[in-house]
């Protein structure tokens, strides 16, 4: 039976990939390149140092990694201070389910600290997780497991009693190396990638309740 429910939180709790495409679009066209869907597709989900790594090597680009990870956190940064943001479908209610059903919520995502505290505050839910782990809080990212089971951890729960969302297979990938059982719920850039290692797959939060927790909240 789950205790907690774990969130990522880059697609999932709220749309912010649009603001790293728009970031990365910057940086590619300052160097004569254009990011593509496809490109984006390869590097969703994985921490900065990886996917920027994938983008130097696709866009073909002789600017040391670090320097490339640098200018995208700085232009990041500024559009996330400006950004309005709005939480995905259906989060608000399954936070609210969650409370009624004395579930623990969490968030594990490869966002720096401070920027997960920038989007939880604006949209109001600073004081609905329980542990927040980020980027920032372990040597390894996703797809390593340490994340997540650093947000166990700091929840005081098993990590074979918590379910985890995620909307990518690497974040996917890094919840099932820590024991917990993943659903995932792709979005607009992971729909259609390889999500085969999920338990279930559903097409948005509001499904979490039918779908997901008449199955594992009451083994």
């Amino acid at each position: 039976m789950i205790k907690a429910v774990i969130f990522d939180m880059d697609g999932l709790i709220v749309d912010t990939e649009s603001l790293y495409s728009i970031a990365l679009q910057m940086i590619a066209q300052k160097r004569g390149k254009n990011f593509t869907y496809e490109l984006k597709r390869t590097m969703i989900g994985k921490s900065g140092m990886i996917s920027m790594g994938i983008f130097k090597e696709y866009l073909g680009l002789s600017d040391d990694v670090p320097q490339l990870l640098q200018e995208r956190e700085t232009i990041y940064g500024e559009l996330l201070d400006k950004a309005e943001l709005t939480p995905m479908t259906g989060l608000l209610n399954l936070l609210d389910l969650l409370d009624n059903l004395g579930l623990a919520a969490a968030i594990a995502s490869s966002s720096q600290g401070q920027w997960i505290r920038i989007v939880v505050n604006k949209l109001g839910i600073d004081d609905r997780f329980k542990a927040i782990a980020s980027v920032n809080d372990v040597e390894n990212g996703k797809p390593y497991p340490d994340i997540y089971l650093l947000a166990a951890k700091r929840l005081g729960v098993l990590p074979e009693h918590c379910l985890a969302l995620e909307d990518t297979p690497t974040g996917m990938e890094a919840a099932r190396r820590a024991g917990m059982i993943c659903v995932a719920v792709p979005n607009q850039y992971s729909h259609g990638l390889d999500f085969s290692m999920a338990d279930m797959v559903i097409n948005s939060l509001d499904e979490v309740e039918d779908k997901v927790l008449t199955k594992y909240a009451k083994k």
